[in-house]
């Protein structure tokens, strides 16, 4: 029995649909940056070679799919087609793994640089901060080596994978690319995981810790691509790579559209409930500090306005202000001592206009912690 379980027409579907909502999800990352009046950093740039390379790989399953490479079984294509397109199909192939491995890179360090943005403002020897830089130095080497491994995964004979002398010299290709798969699905975990503790530190309410860890997660059901993926690149080196090459393909653009949906969500969000990116930062990182703020300012208070015994039961008492200059004591006009409205352990945040705003956030709060 032929594998129909992907089809010629559900890759066509799973790469079109996503490309038009990772479109729409890049245009509204950068329309909330301008509309909120936030700089750019290196998590929103990042956005433009991904969206490049995801165009990228889904022109591939296109043209492929015209090609009648993949999408179809080996039933329903005679062996003279199939010849006649072997080059171009080849050709396609590598281009679509090569983008691919781009593309999920620049997802992941876009997303470690959000977290740096969040998180990692103060402190260049915050610990959260140093291994979000070494995870991108990870990445960035992963990228390069899996990309020099792809392109020569036939040494240097390019031609192997349509001249008939694959097995001949394209001996380290399904190593090649299971490693790439089984790598991918670690770096994408411990991307995943990163921001969860930090935030479990966090002093607030638990509901309010699984919303902000929901915000980073939203990319979980790309790592289950991932996942997979490992298993489909397995079944291709151990059983039959016509079967399951499409199956393969199926799982890498539903990987890159999901987790570059996913990590342009935050900013889309902000547009729809009106948050500004400062606010959004500001608050992340006051609730560090409410608590043990909160109990500071309700004493500092207390002590403050608590009045001396001024022998008269009246609500306000009529003082005149007096300074020394020199020899003379210069009197005041008087003024009006009036009643302090009750202290309470209810903490209000002050608003605070944007330029003062991001300077607070970047100089009083902060959860890396100092090493």
């Amino acid at each position: 029995m032929p594998d129909r379980t992907v089809t010629a027409e559900s890759l066509v579907a799973v790469s079109a649909v996503p490309l038009g909502l990772v479109i729409v999800a890049v245009a509204l990352r950068f329309y909330a940056r301008r509309h909120q009046k936030a700089s750019l950093l290196a998590d929103d740039w990042l956005m433009l070679p991904a969206l490049i390379t995801f165009i990228g790989a889904c022109s591939c399953v296109f043209y492929a799919v015209h090609l009648q490479a993949i999408g179809y079984s080996t039933f329903e294509i005679s062996k003279e087609q199939r010849q006649a397109t072997l080059e171009r199909s080849g050709k396609t192939q590598i281009s679509l793994s090569l983008v691919s491995i781009m593309c999920l890179g620049c997802i992941k360090a876009s997303a470690l640089f959000f977290y740096k943005r969040i998180f990692c403002v103060a402190g260049r020897k915050a610990v959260l901060n140093i291994i979000i830089i070494v995870l991108l130095v990870i990445i960035a080497c992963w990228v390069v080596i899996f990309e020099f491994l792809l392109a020569f995964q036939c040494g240097t004979h390019f031609s192997a994978p349509w001249d008939g002398t694959q097995l001949k010299y394209c001996t380290r290709s399904y190593p090649t690319l299971q490693a790439q798969a089984t790598s991918n699905l670690v770096l994408d975990l411990i991307v995943l995981v990163l921001p969860v503790y930090p935030v479990i530190q966090l002093q607030t309410t638990r509901s309010r810790k699984v919303a902000i860890v929901g915000i980073f997660l939203l990319a979980c059901f790309s790592s289950s691509q991932s996942l997979f993926l490992t298993v489909g690149q397995s079944a291709i080196h151990r059983i039959d790579p016509e079967k399951y090459l499409s199956r393969v393909v199926f799982y890498i653009i539903l990987e890159m559209g999901v987790g570059l949906v996913a990590v342009n969500l935050p900013s889309i969000w902000m547009v729809f409930a009106s948050v500004a990116p400062d606010a959004l930062l500001r608050s992340i990182r006051s609730v560090v500090s409410i608590a043990s703020f909160r109990s500071g300012r309700s004493r500092s208070s207390r002590e403050r306005h608590e009045p001396e015994p001024l022998g008269s039961s009246a609500s306000s008492s009529s003082i005149l202000p007096f300074s020394s200059t020199g020899n003379k004591i210069v009197v005041g006009a008087p003024y009006e001592l009036k009643p302090q409205s009750p202290v309470t352990d209810e903490f209000e945040p002050i608003p605070l206009a944007g330029d003062d705003a991001t300077r607070l956030a970047k100089t009083q709060y902060s959860i890396c912690k100092e090493t």
